[in-house]
């Protein structure tokens, strides 16, 4: 009984939150008594539908209201905001029009109106609803809002700006109307609606100096030098020391090629307590990324990555960015050595500790690369990447058992990474081929190319280790082929290509492709002359086999045992 009786409340209080009184009157003395029980009853029952999300069953409540009283704007309402619900915007429309045309007074029928007319598109006449609804009720502040943004929407400045007109009429100047404005009228290239705004804001807050500093932006902007550079030197006599004016003229004198000054002003911000260190990294990142604009050298960067280090030593993320800086100048270890303090203090950065890695990695740094990525491990368990460099790092060592673990992991943290999971599944193929697993090597290089057929080093790779074990070398030279079409100037995979064709028994073209390897690269290696030593012998010259392999063995390759074997013999094992 108390459940019902709780319902029956929430009933009444949405029909009186809702309902228009004026026509409720008069569906009293329109129906009869018997006609206006049944009113009452489908209308409750179609809100009580509505709030437990039975939106047909309401439907079917709200239309039999109108069957008893087809004028009912109350029953259009509530028919409407379903029909919204389901994005019939056509039929809620017409009938959210019936329910203002029924009750005029009624804000809520209008904002309803309001808001079906935007989900059309036709948000002028949205906010000629606002406007009406303002003119009504001129107190409620967000209506002047939802229609000047409207406006802006689709283009309106000025009528948004008039709407921010009615809004300071009404509620004084504020400063969010009023940057709202200046952007308005910057849009509209109307720098003196711009400069007017900024006055006002100016003339009402006198102690807040960065409405000064925006307006000799403007003026800067609008190629009103002489007033910009006047608000300046204003602002610079009442405090010589305000960091955010120095940044605006060392801004401007770089836009004029007036390098000199414009260096002075920025270190002299560089220095100010007034600024935050945070603000001034980002200034220095904007010189960084925009070189061809801002003209700034390499020295004159490196001196305010000098001053930030004398006065902000402490600051982590000056650390980074001092970071960033030595790996510019490939002082990679010192570098380094940055990213290591940094993470001394603060273990929590994610994107440090990734950095970090990818650094020892490029450096060739195997020890430090494993120990930081199990210790990246520790703190970012869900995160792929340690994994994968921590798989490699034990790779590198030779440890491929030890590798195992990680790269499997790791596979099962890429789901929505494909290109990662394809790295991993070639890292765990390279790992089960070194193990002696070789189908399952192979099933790894398949799942790969599953992903992406054209992933040139698993095509590489895969067509090496099948012509090694002599399996299926004509998919072998399928896929060293495709390589080889995709980076003809490619030395290793030219070696590989002619190793499959040397395996198939087409030593002509095997030779002219070893060859082809060995002019490629600068430094050929011991392995290429190996090979060529080989295909040399099958093709019957083994004179020069024999300089080849004399000219690998000098050189060094995997296998000294072997290429021993063929210096002292002259024979090529079968």
């Amino acid at each position: 009984m108390k459940k019902r009786l709780a319902l029956i409340f929430i009933f009444f209080f949405v029909m009186n939150a809702f309902a228009d009184k004026k026509k409720k009157i008069e569906t009293v003395q329109e129906l009869d008594e018997k006609s206006r029980l049944e009113f009452d009853y489908s209308f409750m029952e179609g809100v009580r539908n509505k709030i437990t999300g039975n939106y047909q069953e309401a439907l079917g409540w709200f239309d039999n209201c109108l069957k008893i009283l087809p004028s009912s704007p109350v029953a259009k309402f509530e028919i409407a905001g379903i029909l919204m619900t389901n994005e019939d915007f056509n039929g809620a429309l017409q009938l959210a029009r019936e329910a203002v045309a029924g009750n005029t007074e009624n804000m809520w029928y209008k904002i309803l109106l309001a808001n079906i007319l935007q989900k059309k598109s036709m948000i002028e006449e949205a906010c000629n609803v606002y406007a009406d609804i303002i003119s009504k009720y001129p107190n409620r502040e967000e209506f002047y809002l939802i229609e000047a943004n409207l406006y802006a929407s689709v283009e309106k400045w000025q009528k948004a700006i008039e709407v921010y007109n009615r809004y300071e009429s009404q509620y004084g100047i504020t400063e969010p109307v009023s940057i709202e404005k200046i952007k308005l009228y910057t849009k509209l290239e109307d720098s003196k609606g711009a400069s007017g705004e900024l006055l006002k804001l100016i003339r009402k807050f006198p102690d807040r100096n960065e409405y000064l500093s925006l307006l000799a932006e403007l003026y800067f902007n609008y190629n009103q030098d002489k007033k910009g550079l006047q608000i300046l030197d204003r602002l610079l006599k009442a405090d010589p020391e305000n960091g955010f004016v120095h940044f605006y003229l060392a801004d401007y004198y770089r836009s004029k090629k007036q390098q000199k000054t414009a260096d002075e002003h920025t270190k002299r911000a560089l220095v100010s307590e007034q600024v935050e260190s945070g603000y001034k990294i980002q200034y220095i990142l904007k010189l960084i990324l925009n070189p061809d604009t801002t003209l700034v050298s390499d020295a004159e960067l490196d001196s305010y990555m000098e001053l930030l280090m004398q006065n902000y030593s402490d600051d982590l993320a000056i650390r980074a960015l001092h970071s960033d800086f030595l790996k510019k100048d490939n002082k990679l270890s010192e570098a380094k050595k940055e990213l290591e303090y940094i993470l001394s203090k603060d273990k929590s950065n994610y994107l440090i500790w990734e950095e970090l890695l990818l650094l020892c990695n490029e450096i060739s740094d195997t020890v430090c690369m494993k120990v930081k990525s199990i210790e990246a491990i520790k703190y970012f368990p869900e995160q792929p990447l340690p994994y994968a460099l921590a798989g490699i790092s034990f790779m590198m060592q030779k440890d491929f058992k030890a590798a195992l673990p990680f790269l499997k992991k790791g596979v099962d943290l890429t789901d929505d990474k494909i290109p990662l999971k394809s790295q991993f599944y070639s890292y765990l193929a390279d790992c089960y081929y070194n193990m002696d697993s070789v189908q399952q090597a192979f099933s790894m290089f398949d799942r790969v190319l599953e992903m992406n057929p054209d992933d040139i080093l698993v095509l590489n790779n895969y067509a090496y280790y099948l012509s090694l074990r002599n399996e299926n070398l004509s998919l072998a030279e399928k896929m060293s082929s495709k390589a080889v079409s995709m980076e003809s100037d490619n030395s290793t995979y030219l070696d590989t290509y002619a190793w499959v064709l040397y395996k198939r028994g087409d030593y002509s073209q095997a030779k002219f492709y070893i060859k082809l390897a060995i002019e490629k690269t600068k430094e050929p290696s011991g392995v290429l002359y190996e090979h060529y030593g080989d295909i040399l012998y099958r093709s019957g010259n083994k004179d020069e086999a024999m300089k080849m392999w004399k000219k690998a063995f000098e050189l060094g390759t995997d296998h000294m045992d072997m290429l021993k074997q063929k210096v002292e013999t002259g024979i090529l094992p079968e």
